[in-house]
């Protein structure tokens, strides 16, 4: 085996292994195509919660939940998993744009724009991406009876967009203002000329078309955010020199510095390939307008994203690369449950809604193949989802429902009291887990308490139009939760799962549990093993080039054998020529050429 074997891996928040099957047989993801045939694959079933943190973490770790999830933004350390493997044998590794949870272990490894979960934008963020308009009632919408997602308090946020301003007029033209998060806001001039806008920001200046971008333009001097570095790149959506109505799209700013043994290193990333970005202006929705800046900006990325780990592997000495790309999960949320026909929101207009989905893949098949150009003979390319998806058809509150249990205590919100409740969840832990308040009750009663609990999630049931229903799929007791991958003193005292269709939410009446509104498709709540006809909450994981036999397609059922997660890290492990002893996950032999 090559003493300088590199991985390269692509994640993918939410790819669906039955919509990547549709769509290859339809022709239109040749390059994924490509990895099918030439190299082995497998679906991968999630952990609870089936979330990106809780599934990428074991992904990458080698390492189930009960060893290597601390909780989000809590990255697991000193357990022996496979970033601390690699440290160990001075081999680097670069996590780039990967969820928090998770970081790399070296001194010379690098962490470089991370997925930020606290409130408020990312440190790296310098000004959000916008929409300016001259009409904003264009942009009027009905507010929500529902919120839906975990935690609570943040549901959702990275798939909505609060992110409208005016643009002024002024006596000899108009101005926007980009709103910078921790400083004064930054004018745009803008004037009109004919069929084009001229637009002049710091000391730079461009002149766009209707559906053109300009090319990105640097923000230096008494302009500069915080004193950074920075630049920023428009897009003109309407234009209309009679009545000056004005669109304009203005891209994310960002100051992203990265942490490495090496100075310097993510600076040179963004002089070679441009300023990264991390959102887009517009969510991949069909029923919200210009919603298709969301594939130029979201390709955009993507193409930043492989073009940067081809540079850190074979340029800058780095053994492994590791990113999330996360549009194919936005438009998943947006569009499956009306494409799905098992779904209740199923459409006549359904092909416009899947049409949306499938260009999404087709952005991920482009990258793919600018990956397989780019890679050489000691490089293992891995694209990997950390889940699929399923329809939603009706939200839950655990709290309340907890509560109709005397287990938890809920304020004039809504909100749970934690300090007055037997029972909780902690926000950072996936909302599937509850913990029993040992501050209030004595250890003799906490077994008491969890069957207490497991009697709230078992007989929990809702009447729909089919019949009854069961809203909890399984619950265990913390000391049975072994067999799903759980133990140790962090988890919950008892773990449980939402049956299919089934979502963490509230709406404004207060119920417990409710039949939705709001199409939408998800995944964290809901058991691993949910499907339809049509998708399912499966990941699934292609590994292509070195070290990888060829037309492998390894089974996946409960008789011959159900990969998890965390056999991916294992598997990267002995790519890598490290032991995977101290990893929970199977190595996927069948995938892997021969040992010599």
């Amino acid at each position: 085996m090559s003493q300088n074997r590199k991985i390269l891996l692509l994640g993918v928040d939410g790819l669906i292994p039955e919509l990547v099957e549709r769509f290859c047989a339809e022709g239109v993801l040749p390059n994924i195509q490509r990895l099918r045939d030439e190299g082995g694959s497998t679906r991968l079933l999630p952990y609870i919660s089936t979330w990106g943190d809780t599934n990428f973490v074991t992904f990458l770790t080698g390492q189930a939940p009960g060893t290597s999830w601390v909780g989000q933004r809590l990255p697991p350390s000193g357990t022996g998993h496979l970033l601390e493997l690699m440290r160990d044998a001075g081999k680097r590794a670069a996590l780039v744009h990967f969820p928090e949870s998770l970081v790399p272990a070296g001194e010379r490894d690098l962490c470089f724009a991370p997925f930020y979960s606290g409130s408020g934008p990312a440190p790296m963020e310098l000004a959000p991406a916008c929409l300016h308009s001259t009409h904003l009632d264009r942009w009027t919408s009905t507010p929500s009876t529902e919120a839906l997602g975990w935690p609570p308090t943040g549901t959702l946020a990275h798939h909505q967009k609060h992110n409208r301003f005016d643009i002024e007029r002024t006596d000899d033209g108009f101005v926007a203002l980009i709103p910078a998060h921790r400083g004064e806001p930054v004018p745009v001039t803008l004037r009109l000329e004919g069929e084009r806008l001229r637009l002049e920001i710091a000391k730079a200046e461009a002149s766009l078309r209707v559906d053109e971008w300009s090319d990105w333009l640097p923000l230096t001097d008494e302009h500069a955010i915080e004193g950074k570095p920075a630049a920023v790149r428009f897009k003109l959506l309407d234009l209309d020199a009679d009545s000056g109505r004005i669109d304009l799209l203005q891209s994310q700013i960002t100051a992203p510095e990265g942490s490495s043994g090496r100075p310097g290193l993510a600076r040179r990333l963004i002089e070679r390939h441009g300023p990264f970005i991390s959102k887009w202006a517009v969510s991949a929705d069909p029923d919200t307008r210009y919603f298709e800046t969301s594939f130029e900006e979201g390709r955009y990325q993507l193409e930043w994203l492989v073009d940067s780990a081809l540079t850190l592997l074979n340029d800058e000495g780095f053994s492994l690369f590791a990113t999330v790309f996360r549009l194919n999960d936005e438009t998943h949320h947006t569009c499956l449950a009306q494409c799905d026909p098992e779904s209740k929101f199923y459409t006549a207009d359904h092909e416009r809604y899947l049409e949306v989905i499938r260009r999404s893949y087709r952005i991920l098949d482009d990258a793919v193949g600018r990956a397989l150009v780019g890679c050489d003979d000691d490089t293992t390319l891995v694209l990997a989802s950390d889940h699929g998806d399923v329809p939603n058809s009706h939200l839950c509150d655990i709290h309340r429902r907890l509560a109709e249990f005397d287990l938890c205590t809920i304020d004039g919100e809504g909100k749970p009291d934690v300090a007055a409740s037997q029972a909780f969840l902690k926000d950072e832990r996936g909302g599937l887990e509850i913990f029993v308040n040992r501050d209030l009750v004595p250890t003799a009663e906490i077994e008491r308490v969890q069957t207490r609990i497991l009697k709230a999630l078992t007989t929990w049931y809702v009447e729909t139009a089919s019949g009854e229903r069961n809203v909890v799929a399984l619950a265990l007791k913390k000391q049975d939760a072994s067999p799903l991958g759980y133990w140790g003193e962090r988890m919950g005292d008892v773990l449980f799962a939402y049956a299919p269709g089934f979502v963490w939410g509230t709406n404004q009446r207060g119920d417990t549990v409710a039949e939705l509104v709001t199409p939408g498709a998800n995944h964290g709540p809901q058991v691993p093993t949910a499907s339809t006809g049509f998708a399912s909450n499966h990941g699934v994981a292609f590994f292509h080039g070195a070290g990888i036999r060829a037309g492998v397609e390894l089974p996946f059922d409960t008789a011959r054998g159900i990969q998890r997660m965390d056999s991916a890290g294992a598997t990267f492990a002995r790519l890598l020529g490290l032991s995977p002893d101290s990893l929970d996950g199977k190595v996927l032999e069948g995938v892997l050429e021969s040992r010599r």
